[in-house]
């Protein structure tokens, strides 16, 4: 089980991320999907400091993660791959997705307390921020130009709902 304390360095993390995000222009999904990022980010953050942290904050790492990408997967690309200046950027984040499973699904098959394993998740850690600095500072942006506020906000109910049935989806399989 995640420390408290943990959480809580998450939960600011995450609230910095959409504060910022906000401030850029964004709104709805996308002021969603960049908190969830900082939360993230912190999450592996101190798992990358404290070694000791990895076994209570891999799982919540984990599914944080599959659900955020399935989640976005479902609800918002599809729906920003209709404008034909996205479609580079879909495509993009289609295959920076598939790469992140892939590591996940390595990490899965690592002891976790081999130094392997903290080689390949400050692999992923390094690909999470990378993709999530891209998506918040090139995708969204120009997602927002080309959606508007009304779809923004509207996705966001899609996403949270979309990643909601694949949390209850992982959670039925372990």
């Amino acid at each position: 089980m995640a420390n408290p304390i943990d959480v809580v360095v998450a939960k600011t993390k995450g609230a910095e991320h959409a504060i910022k995000a906000h401030h850029d222009g964004l709104v709805g999904v996308f002021t969603t999907l960049a908190k969830e990022h900082g939360e993230a980010a912190a999450l592996m953050e101190r798992v990358s400091a404290d070694p000791s942290k990895r076994e209570s904050l891999w799982p919540k790492i984990r599914i944080a993660l599959a659900t955020h990408e399935k989640g976005e997967l479902k609800a918002v690309y599809p729906v920003l791959d209709r404008h034909a200046t996205l479609k580079p950027l879909v495509a993009q984040h289609a295959e920076e997705a598939a790469e992140l499973d892939k590591m996940i699904a390595h990490l899965d098959g690592t002891s976790i307390e081999s130094d392997e394993w903290g080689s390949l998740f400050a692999t992923l850690a390094r690909a999470v921020v990378s993709h999530a600095a891209e998506e918040e500072n090139d995708i969204f942006p120009a997602a927002m130009n080309a959606i508007g506020v009304d779809e923004a906000k509207r996705l966001d109910k899609a996403f949270k709902d979309a990643k909601a049935r694949v949390a209850t989806l992982l959670q039925d399989k372990h």
